[in-house]
């Protein structure tokens, strides 16, 4: 079964990450949306057991209860000959490229390592104009794919990075936090998250979500982890303080961390509403409505994000990997390092840079497709969120986020029927910032205004 639960547990990471990576900020993952459930009115199991899909947050459960199987080394030879054969293919005939590229994509969906693999391979049709033009429909179909637009029913599958932080001595009050993450963010980047949360609230237990595809069941795989968190620190509280009750705050950031959210309030009402409690679970869940005390949404959220957004978050998420797809590409040596350091960082100027290949490729899409999958779907949040305190933070030059879509969402919260005779939400607005790194550039004020809200 699952191995228990302790400081800075991390599973499935999609790359490894330089101690010197800049995080980049996206409103979401651009990326396909898989088809999700709709989730009943009572969540529970009745007639729906035998109808249960692939994809839904049992099958999720399921799987983080498998054993624990090692990893392989990496990709195999086979992967390799895989690639070979794609870099091979007629770019011309795009019929038998998209083939070719099928079996590698499926690769990827069950070893992350192929995705650096296949981009090592791929890096001088980045770089380079001359390979690009003679390789152009393959340059798109990686981008596609690394952008989540290349339409395969394996990818989303595997859960990205995830970590929970115990108090020191190993207790709990009974406080669970989620610190749910950014597109193209890890969990390293939520350490100051922790630590600060961790000098107020030091018997809390933290859970961190980095953000997958969304509606995704790697996505759903990263719920079902954070409330197998949940109950375990619930448990262990409820065994040392008889009295202390389960209570959870969430702290989110930009539409990709609200869009883990709405994806765990479904999740949440489905398993809280089972007679029996899941076999994973140390316990009934209980209802959101009675354990939810806050969520503070930090640049956060937007339901129409204009396209241009959407794609500059599209590059931005993509450039921390590119870079470390160039800066890996040494022999141990300082001076290959170097040299491969600067690969990287040239890389990543030039995916970021205004006459980006990548961000002209994406001008190539629909504009529905590229804005449906970054736009946070508001609607299931005002109907499924229980009515507790709000605090937002944003600022007014977010060109990720706008502030005129939050404040609009803000709107919307007031709205909503379960909130009348409730304190307005409280918004802490900067002038001047940086799209999800204001607890960076305005440390002080921002730590400040979360510790009295929490």
């Amino acid at each position: 079964k699952h191995q228990a639960l302790a400081r800075s547990v991390s599973s499935r990471p999609c790359c490894a990450m330089a101690d010197d990576w800049d995080p980049f900020a996206d409103p979401a993952d651009v990326a396909a949306a898989v088809a999700q459930e709709p989730v009943s009115g009572s969540g529970s199991l009745g007639a729906g057991a035998e109808r249960r899909q692939l994809d839904d947050i049992f099958a999720a459960l399921d799987e983080l209860d498998k054993p624990k199987v090692p990893s392989s080394e990496g990709p195999t030879s086979t992967t390799s000959e895989l690639i070979s054969e794609l870099f091979e293919a007629d770019d011309a005939d795009e019929s038998a490229l998209r083939a070719a590229f099928e079996p590698v994509v499926a690769a990827f969906a069950e070893d992350w390592k192929v995705n650096f693999m296949l981009w090592q391979r791929a890096l001088s049709l980045l770089m380079d104009k001359d390979e690009r033009a003679k390789r152009p429909h393959l340059f798109g179909l990686l981008v596609d794919q690394q952008c989540g637009l290349f339409e395969h029913p394996s990818l989303g599958r595997s859960m990205n990075e995830v970590a929970t932080d115990v108090p020191a001595d190993g207790s709990s009050d009974g406080l669970v936090i989620f610190l749910l993450g950014w597109g193209g963010g890890i969990v390293r980047d939520l350490d100051d998250s922790v630590a600060a949360y961790q000098e107020t609230y030091p018997a809390a237990t933290i859970v961190r979500v980095a953000c997958n595809m969304k509606a995704s069941f790697g996505m759903r795989c990263a719920c079902a982890y954070g409330i197998i968190a949940a109950t375990r620190a619930w448990a262990a509280a409820a065994a040392a303080f008889a009295l202390a009750p389960p209570r959870l705050l969430v702290h989110l950031f930009s539409n990709s961390g609200f869009m883990t959210w709405t994806e765990m309030l479904q999740s949440w009402e489905v398993l809280s509403s089972c007679k029996e409690p899941h076999g994973a679970l140390a316990g009934r869940l209980p209802p959101m409505a009675d354990v939810l005390r806050g969520v503070v949404l930090d640049s956060s959220c937007n339901f129409d994000v204009a396209v241009d957004a959407c794609m500059q978050s599209a590059v931005q998420s993509m450039a921390g990997f590119i870079y470390q797809v160039g800066a890996s590409d040494h022999d141990g040596s300082e001076a290959t390092k170097k040299a491969a350091d600067l690969k990287g960082r040239k890389a990543k100027l030039l995916l970021l840079a205004a006459d980006s290949p990548v961000k002209a490729h994406l001008a190539t899409k629909p504009t529905e497709l590229l804005t449906e999958q970054s736009n946070a779907d508001a609607a299931i949040v005002h109907r499924m969120e229980p009515p507790v305190a709000m605090q937002f933070i944003y600022s007014r030059d977010d060109t990720i986020i706008s502030s005129t879509g939050i404040e609009d969402y803000i709107a919307g919260v007031l709205a909503r029927p379960n909130r009348t005779g409730l304190e307005p939400p409280i918004s802490l607005v900067f002038e001047h910032s940086v799209h999800v790194f204001h607890k960076v550039k305005h440390r002080e004020a921002y730590w400040q205004t979360v510790r009295e809200f929490a």
